[in-house]
């Protein structure tokens, strides 16, 4: 089991931009996410990362090879690191989607665990990721320092679960992590302690 670890959204892209629920669309990074990207492989290629692991959705690969080329490493894609799903509303504003689905739509921006037409519920992903996470890691060595570049949704319930917030009433406590940002956790008498939520090259 790996010492560290990473959990790095993402750099912008043009969905991010506009408003738009990405989903599992394989939207790429902008110029902007691309320039985040790059910064952020900078901020974090000292701080000893050994192993990098990424969604395999392109905007978080092309993140992760940012990241890989700053430390020499290799990125290895993992299906189960991949956004939410939200079905039928990927591609939408949430102003385009209040007008097909507004009840839905209300209570997923009260917090209910709601599944989007075709998708996912909030803690169906996360526990996805979670589980990932974990099996990921133990893959790893006592020594390694790991980083998973995946997404800001499934990063913020995966989160929740590792630090115990895993009823329904506790999800969603964290925000969403900006583009680029992160969370560390340190590994400490065999728990997982969280030492920074939404670092980044700027904070």
């Amino acid at each position: 089991m790996a010492r560290e670890l990473y959990l790095i959204r993402h750099g912008r892209t043009a969905f991010n931009k506009e408003g738009r629920f990405q989903g599992q669309i394989d939207v790429p990074l902008d110029e902007t996410g691309e320039q985040q990207a790059h910064a952020l492989a900078i901020t974090l290629q000292n701080s000893g990362i050994t192993r990098i692991f990424a969604s395999d959705l392109t905007r978080a690969r092309a993140t992760a090879q940012a990241l890989a080329t700053a430390t020499g490493l290799t990125v290895t894609l993992v299906e189960g690191l991949r956004e939410i799903s939200v079905g039928d509303w990927e591609g939408f504003t949430r102003d385009e989607i209040d007008q097909k689905w507004p009840d839905l739509l209300a209570k997923w921006k009260s917090g209910e665990d709601v599944r989007p037409p075709g998708g996912e519920s909030r803690l169906e992903s996360s526990q996805r990721v979670y589980d990932s996470v974990h099996r990921l890691l133990k893959t790893c060595d006592d020594n390694d320092v790991v980083a998973m570049v995946a997404h800001g949704a499934v990063i913020r319930g995966a989160t929740e679960l590792m630090m115990g917030l895993s009823s329904e009433t506790d999800y969603a406590r964290l925000g969403v992590l900006d583009n680029c940002e992160y969370v560390h956790f340190v590994q400490r008498n065999d728990a997982w302690m969280l030492r920074r939520f939404a670092g980044g090259a700027c904070a």
